[in-house]
């Protein structure tokens, strides 16, 4: 619930963007773990407004030069392909004085265009909208070629860089500032025991043997906007973090809360389980789409991409509960540690489930004729 007092405010935001007397209502969508984001409401339009979290973007302007120049890529793109941009890209709205960004009290605020008629999902309710989003994943690869990636900013150092997110983490356990060490133990033990994982992916971008991508790299179902009367996918939102990176990372990232059959804030963990029919529907749909452009080599990291990219998030979920709950937002006390506990089981539901995730992955190569010369290495043979 929006104060009196933060209404007027955003409203003086808001009228940075539009004129302020149409503004019929200004509401709170309690989403995303990192911006604070209203809907404005206006008689023949909508509108999103953000407020920039500058302690995870330290540059809110190379950010945006980055949105910036993926959507004017991607509008020519759909325009070329007879498509409707303005419901398949996202369009950033300028302030009155034609700039990205208003800034109010220090703090830095944008507004996009909303798309009508859309709804997205924090979990998706059926395999044909799993598979819906496959499509919507995968396209935005296929549309993306022949972009640049070095014209983009690193607007969060080392984002998917495993390695470094585990140095992270061990520096957050020697620090312990919040004392919270010892009830974690369990969970430390885990990331120790697989610490061989996390170079598989970074290793093979740095030697080139994978390509360097441009990739939205936040790729989970509440960024995928679906059509409220067709049901289909309509375009990826939340283009904060696009910057270089694997094909594989946002195939796995889409795959780590779209397949678990339990929010990733679940505290139940028996409830927490992964989905194999809507990781096939996923699959099936993400390898359509990129099959004329992924390689074997990332053909190859699709399960480890799923896999690695879990173990992740997870681990930044716990680096953040024992630094004290600076980065992501969190509606009570443990809220850190019960989505690192969440995430690590969802890990060793897919190592318990190897063999049938790689036999449903080369079915789907299969069924697509994708006829590259793949062999899959065991995580027996990387331990």
């Amino acid at each position: 619930m929006i104060g009196k007092k933060q209404k007027a405010f955003l409203y003086s935001v808001a009228s940075e963007f539009v004129n302020p007397k149409k503004i019929i209502e200004i509401r709170e969508i309690n989403t995303g773990h990192v911006n604070d984001t209203y809907l404005v409401i206006m008689p023949e339009s909508e509108y999103i407004l953000q407020r920039i979290n500058t302690n995870v973007f330290s540059s809110p302007f190379g950010m945006m030069h980055n949105i910036k120049e993926v959507t004017y890529f991607l509008r020519k793109k759909v325009i070329y392909e007879g498509n409707n941009p303005s419901r398949a890209v996202l369009n950033i709205v300028k302030t009155k004085y034609n700039q990205d960004l208003a800034i109010k009290k220090d703090k830095y605020y944008r507004m996009l265009e909303f798309i009508s008629n859309s709804m997205s999902f924090d979990i998706i309710p059926s395999k044909e909208l799993f598979s819906e989003m496959g499509r919507a994943v995968g396209n935005f690869q296929k549309l993306i070629q022949g972009f640049p990636p070095h014209v983009l900013d690193e607007t969060i150092q080392h984002f998917h860089d495993t390695p470094f997110r585990y140095k992270q983490l061990l520096m957050s356990i020697k620090i312990n500032h919040q004392n919270r060490k010892e009830e974690v133990k369990k969970e430390i033990y885990f990331f120790e025991k697989n610490e061989k994982l996390y170079s598989i992916i970074t290793k093979k971008l740095k030697n080139k043997s994978i390509p360097s991508r441009v990739t939205h790299n936040d790729t989970k179902p509440s960024n995928v906007l679906f059509d409220k009367n067709t049901s289909k996918a309509l375009c990826m939102i939340d283009l904060d973090t696009v910057m270089k990176g694997s094909i594989v990372y946002d195939y796995g990232d889409a795959l780590r809360v779209g397949a678990s059959n339990a929010r990733e804030d679940e505290k139940n963990l028996e409830k927490v389980t992964i989905n194999l029919d809507y990781f096939k529907a996923f699959t099936l749909a993400f390898l359509k789409e990129v099959k004329d452009v992924i390689t074997a080599s990332e053909v190859e990291l699709l399960f480890y991409g799923y896999l690695i990219m879990t173990i992740e998030v997870a681990m930044r979920f716990l680096t953040d509960y024992l630094n004290g709950d600076i980065y992501f937002k969190i509606n009570y006390d443990k809220h850190n540690l019960v989505r690192a506990r969440n995430q690590i089981k969802v890990c060793e539901e897919i190592i318990s489930k190897e063999n049938e995730i790689k036999e449903i992955i080369d079915d789907c190569l299969l069924e697509l004729e994708i006829r590259k010369q793949v062999k899959i290495k065991s995580l027996q043979n990387i331990y």
